[in-house]
């Protein structure tokens, strides 16, 4: 798989730019290292996860060995979006071929060329009998998902995924939902605002915001809000030369369905009193949208209500700390939260009144970045868990093994009549052992 991946390294980066305009950087930083990382990981890893652990017995249980042994699930679905089509395809396909599975899975139907790479490689590098690639759109994902898999790994929007639950219970298949949500930026007085820019900025806007962790909003103290809107404004000047539209270093809207989703949101937020601090210009015929930034933003309009998914940013102002976790639970668990905050103690209290499946404090995005940190969501966000060793078990049954190791142990005390010196021998585990 190594060497399949150098040798088909250009082809996949040329496929990513054919579908997503992605530039070079993005889809080597954020494509293929990662996905280098996690076959790493579990080449390097895969004897001690796969190995059976020891589990320490009572002393009740006198005679007795325990162990846990890790063991595939059977076959298992791989159903993969369109945002980081390499990524998000190849790595749970990895993960559970470690774990032992077979895998049929299907990529994308809105990245083709990707699908079509992604598809050469696998065949080229692994046997037909570990890995069926089947492509195709809506209608053979329904198709799949009323087949009687082992477990389903679904990454994509809340409403699919709750397609994806019902078809799953026919079977009473376990499930892995990746899903996203509308995942916030908390700065507060005390964060590095240019600094703090800078990072929400890139987050937010790599892959023209199509990132189910990017920031979806922020949630900005008021007497900062100024600052650090003109330095979201400086940074993509910085970035993109003033002309996102046109730059080699920005990416498109995955197709017009989407670019008029987004379009939508932006109309609608205009329409009820948002202000459009920057950006706002659109290229139709390129399905493409400069970085956005609006103020004045309220919970009536679509885009505090919807995940966002693209390049535009609303910001909500707060003036008491107590006042976050109310707002923040006005929608599902986000999937990522990020705080910019140098005071230890207004950290702690985010994490501690709030709930989400990742969490980066100063930082965005690459938290997702380390095979040993658990990715996943909270209820609608996403079920399960991805990367490095946390993958693996998600695709492996821990299944619980006991031997008997000597003929004479406690069974003699427990057989029935429960007399004399059986009872005692009860009445004494119960208490004391």
């Amino acid at each position: 798989m190594l060497k399949g991946l150098r040798d088909h390294e250009q082809r996949l980066i040329d496929a990513l730019a054919a579908d997503l305009d992605k530039p070079e950087l993005e889809s080597r930083t954020m494509e293929l290292y990662p996905v280098r990382k996690e076959l790493q990981t579990a080449l390097r890893n895969i004897s001690d996860w796969a190995s059976p652990k020891r589990v320490s017995t009572p002393l009740a249980l006198f005679g007795t060995r325990a162990e846990v042994v890790p063991s595939p699930k059977g076959v298992v679905l791989v159903l993969a979006p369109w945002n980081f089509p390499m990524l998000l395809t190849i790595n749970p396909v990895l993960a559970a071929i470690a774990a032992g599975n077979r895998v049929v899975v299907k990529p994308s139907e809105h990245t083709p060329a990707t699908a079509k790479a992604m598809t050469n490689w696998l065949e080229e590098c692994l046997p037909s009998t570990w890995v069926q690639v089947v492509n195709g759109g809506a209608e053979l994902a329904q198709e799949l998902t009323a087949l009687p898999f082992n477990h389903i790994y679904f990454t994509g929007g809340p409403s699919i995924g709750k397609h994806i639950i019902r078809a799953a219970a026919e079977h009473l298949t376990p499930l892995t939902l990746e899903l996203g949500g509308k995942s916030p930026a908390v700065v507060d007085t005390s964060a590095r605002i240019k600094d703090a820019a800078m990072r929400v900025a890139w987050g937010k806007w790599i892959n023209a915001g199509q990132v189910c962790i990017s920031p979806d909003y922020i949630l900005v103290h008021k007497h900062v809000e100024r600052p650090l809107i003109e330095a979201l404004q400086s940074q993509v000047r910085r970035s993109f030369a003033g002309y996102a539209l046109q730059s080699k270093d920005y990416a498109c809207i995955v197709n017009r369905g989407h670019f008029d989703r987004l379009k939508g949101l932006l109309d609608d937020a205009l329409e009820k009193g948002a202000k459009l601090e920057f950006g706002g210009g659109v290229d139709e015929q390129q399905c493409r949208m400069e970085p956005t930034v609006l103020s004045n933003v309220t919970s009536e309009m679509r885009i505090l209500k919807e995940e966002v998914f693209g390049p535009i940013l609303p910001v909500v102002c707060w003036e008491e700390l107590q006042e976050l976790p109310a707002v923040i639970s006005q929608n599902d668990h986000p999937l990522a939260l990020y705080i910019f905050s140098r005071k230890r103690k207004h950290v702690k209290y985010i994490l501690d009144h709030t709930r989400s499946g990742t969490v980066a404090v100063n930082e965005t995005i690459f938290q997702n970045g380390d095979t040993g940190l658990p990715f996943g969501g909270v209820q609608g966000s996403g079920w399960g868990r991805a990367n490095g060793k946390a993958a693996f078990d998600e695709f492996c049954n821990a299944r619980s093994v006991l031997h008997q190791t000597t003929r004479f142990n406690g069974i003699y005390l427990l057989t029935p009549p429960y007399t004399g010196l059986r009872l005692k021998a009860a009445r004494f585990m119960s208490r004391y052992l």
